[in-house]
């Protein structure tokens, strides 16, 4: 009886576990999309006052703004930022960073600006609806997670 009791309480804790992981995987996708937010206005702010080139610019970023994209070390591309944070990236966000890393350095310095400004516009709708969508989420995923682990305390009880 006492190592049904243990084994319930530890069936409980993994499912609370769960639960706390979940919740923090979401906030980290909002945090991810918000590093890459402020990587492009960073790369805006560089080719409007100094007309870098895509190498020079991500080689002058800060820590702060590679963390937040999940990035560990000077990156050499965009893609290869992408490619580091594909987990924490939703499909459209990752169709967009994509696209605009494909057109970065093809066009004239305006209509680079241009085209930063669309995806920084694009880049905080989607952050919009992911921060809308993030307590329902939580609170879904949390729910099937406890639920999951009572449900399989009181099968094996």
């Amino acid at each position: 009886m006492l190592i049904k009791l243990i084994g319930s309480l530890l069936i409980a804790l993994a499912g609370m576990s769960l639960a706390a992981a979940y919740c923090r995987f979401e906030k980290k996708k909002l945090n991810v999309l918000d590093g890459f937010i402020s990587l492009l206005f960073y790369i805006k702010g560089q080719i409007d006052c100094y007309s870098l080139p895509l190498d020079k610019i991500l080689s002058s970023v800060s820590e702060d703004i590679l963390q937040s994209c999940n990035c560990r070390e000077k990156p050499d591309s965009i893609e290869q930022m992408i490619k580091n944070s594909k987990i924490y990236l939703e499909d459209e966000s990752m169709r967009l960073l994509n696209a605009f890393s494909a057109e970065f350095g093809s066009t004239y310095r305006e209509e680079q600006l241009k085209r930063c400004d669309y995806y920084i516009q694009a880049l905080s709708e989607q952050r919009r609806r992911l921060s809308d969508d993030l307590p329902a989420k939580s609170k879904i995923g949390s729910a099937l997670c406890i639920c999951s682990s009572l449900g399989i305390m009181i099968i094996l009880w």
